[in-house]
């Protein structure tokens, strides 16, 4: 039987872009997807905010403006936390990050469980976009996670822009958002029992993909 990993939301979006792109990076690991000026960015402020959070140490240089952002969780009703790996098997049971029976996951950036309500926060460090799938499958594994939980409050926070993206969800979201997950990721489960990874050709084979001509014939560099 094929060893299936647990789909994030990160993964699967990967996969829904260019399945041959995600073959070629995470399953045969033929190419590796170099660090960015932005990824390593996006990781430092997701690091400095951690540490704000939870020992309160001081955001550094340019991350200072967030303070304002940061701040009121510092004497917020509820248990703040910060970094939180969830996971669920098949079963919508929660499990462990590592254990065999996970089959999808979620890094929930920063949470505030006050009991019947809950508040999700997810940092963005790039361009503001009006795709909220990520929210919907925090929010959703959050709601198994947390079976007293009614309401969720979940924001994109656009640190560079300033702007916020708030989504409201009660517990009766959480069923549909889990069906379109289900659907989405047997696609990509289908790839696995068949090792069949189509191209899909897009604006991003013009330089932007990693995998180079050597592996995709739709690849072409940047002009």
């Amino acid at each position: 039987m094929v060893k299936i990993p647990p789909f994030s939301f990160s993964s699967l979006s990967k996969f829904e872009t260019c399945p041959r792109q995600y073959y070629l990076t995470r399953v045969a690991k033929l190419v590796r997807e170099p660090p960015t000026v932005h990824t390593t960015w996006g990781n430092d402020v997701h690091k400095a905010i951690e540490e704000r959070v939870k020992n309160k140490k001081p955001l550094p240089g340019q991350m200072e403006k967030w303070e304002q952002l940061v701040a009121p969780f510092d004497i917020v009703k509820g248990v703040v936390s910060v970094e939180q790996k969830l996971s669920l098997t098949r079963n919508l049971t929660p499990t462990g990050w590592f254990d065999p029976s996970a089959w999808c996951r979620a890094i929930i950036d920063l949470s505030v469980d006050a009991g019947k309500k809950s508040l999700l926060l997810d940092w963005k460090t790039g361009k503001v976009k009006s795709d909220v799938d990520q929210l919907r499958l925090s929010t959703a594994i959050w709601l198994k996670t947390k079976p007293y939980v009614e309401k969720v409050y979940a924001i994109y926070m656009w640190l560079a822009h300033g702007k916020a993206t708030p989504v409201e969800f009660t517990r009766d979201d959480a069923a549909e958002i889990i069906v379109d997950f289900t659907v989405r990721s047997r696609r990509l489960e289908e790839s696995y029992e068949r090792d069949r990874w189509l191209p899909k050709p897009s604006g991003l084979c013009n330089g932007w993909c990693p995998v180079g001509k050597q592996h995709c014939e739709f690849w072409s560099p940047k002009k």
